[in-house]
C-alpha cells in the first residue's frame, strides 16, 4: 500500500498488524506506521508511533534514526532530535543512509563543516542513492562548490523519481533557490 503512495490504508493495515500481535511489541511495525502516517500527513499521529517504536527498541538505529530525521526535516526539537541520529551512528556507523540522516542534520543546523564529510562519506558508500546524493549537491552549493553541487545533482537524477528528476534538473540549471522556491 505505501508502495502505491497509500499511505492512510498502509497505515490502517500496520495498525491491525500492531493490534494482532497480541501484545508482543514489534518496533518494526511502529516505524513503518509512523513512515506511513507521516507521509500521509498526520505528524501527530507518525510521532507518537515514531515515539513509541524507540521506547521498545532504544538501541535499534533504524528507530533512532526515523524518528529523529522525521524531527528535523520539521524543525522541531533539533537538539533532541540530533542526538537520537548521532546515538543511531554510533550503533551502526557504516549505514550510509543513517550517517546521511546525521551529516543532513548538521546541514539544516547550519553546521557544514561536520555536514560535509558525513554526506560525502554516505554518497561514496551509496552512490546509487537520489536522496543522499541530492544532499551532498546541496552542501557543495552551499559552499561554494558549484561544479561538484551540479555533479552530485546529476548522479542523484539517475534514479531519481520524476518529480525528484524535475527539482533536480532546475537545481541543475539554476542552483538551489530556484528548485526549493519552485517546489
Amino acid at each position: 500500500l505505501a508502495a502505491n503512495d497509500r499511505y492512510d490504508a498502509a497505515a490502517e493495515a500496520y495498525a491491525m498488524a500492531i493490534a494482532r500481535a497480541e501484545g508482543a511489541d514489534n518496533w518494526v511495525l511502529y516505524v513503518s506506521r509512523g513512515r506511513a502516517l507521516d507521509a500521509a500527513g498526520h505528524w501527530d499521529e507518525a510521532l507518537a508511533a515514531l515515539r513509541q517504536a524507540v521506547a521498545l527498541a532504544p538501541n535499534e538505529p533504524v528507530a533512532l534514526d526515523t524518528l529523529g530525521r522525521a524531527q528535523i526535516e520539521r524543525g522541531v526539537n533539533l537538539a533532541k532530535a540530533t542526538a537520537l541520529i548521532e546515538r543511531a551512528h554510533e550503533l551502526r556507523p557504516n549505514d550510509p543512509e543513517i550517517t546521511d540522516s546525521l551529516g543532513w542534520a548538521y546541514f539544516l543546523q547550519g553546521d557544514v563543516d561536520r555536514a560535509l564529510p558525513l554526506l560525502e562519506l554516505a554518497a561514496k558508500a551509496a552512490p546509487g542513492s537520489s536522496e543522499i546524493n541530492e544532499h551532498l549537491g546541496d552542501a557543495y552549493w552551499h559552499v561554494g562548490r558549484r561544479f561538484e553541487a551540479r555533479y552530485a545533482w546529476q548522479a542523484a537524477s539517475v534514479y531519481a523519481d520524476a518529480e525528484q528528476s524535475a527539482r533536480l534538473q532546475r537545481k541543475i540549471s539554476h542552483g538551489p533557490g530556484t528548485a526549493m522556491a519552485a517546489d
